[in-house]
């Protein structure tokens, strides 16, 4: 793990980076690449809804 305060040596200069944090320190970093969107669960069922797609739970029922 690495402290938050050294986390500036370990990002790219360019891009976006996901990190996860415990405990105060950096457990994981990773690097979003180009071809990647990162968004909630419920983003991704707003779009899917917007673009036409209808959302059915396990049980049959719709979002």
């Amino acid at each position: 793990m690495v402290d938050k305060k050294d986390a500036g040596d370990l990002l790219p200069d360019d891009g976006d980076v996901l990190v996860t944090c415990e405990n105060g320190k950096i457990k994981k970093i990773r690097i979003v690449h180009y071809d990647e969107h990162v968004a909630t669960l419920n983003a991704l069922f707003e779009l899917a809804k917007l673009t036409g797609y209808t959302i059915i739970k396990p049980d049959g029922t719709m979002l």
